[in-house]
C-alpha cells in the first residue's frame, strides 16, 4: 500500500459501496502502518482521493 497511489482515475468506475469499502481498507492500512512509519505520502494521498470521490458522489447533480 505504501508504494501505490490510488488516483481519481482509478476510482471513477467504482460504485459508492466499493468506494466506501476501499476507504475503510486504506484507513485501516494507514493506521497499522503509522505504528512503524511516520510519513505515508502515497497512502495519505490515496485516502484523500477516495474521500474526494465519495464526496463528489454525495453532492446533488447540477441542474441544466
Amino acid at each position: 500500500m505504501t508504494n501505490t497511489l490510488i488516483t481519481p482515475d482509478d476510482l471513477k468506475d467504482l460504485s459508492t459501496d466499493e468506494l466506501q469499502s476501499k476507504f475503510f481498507k486504506v484507513s485501516r492500512d494507514v493506521a497499522k502502518m503509522r505504528e512503524t512509519v511516520q510519513e505515508l505520502p502515497l497512502a495519505e494521498e490515496s485516502l484523500r482521493n477516495i474521500a474526494a470521490a465519495l464526496t463528489r458522489r454525495r453532492l446533488p447533480a447540477p441542474k441544466p
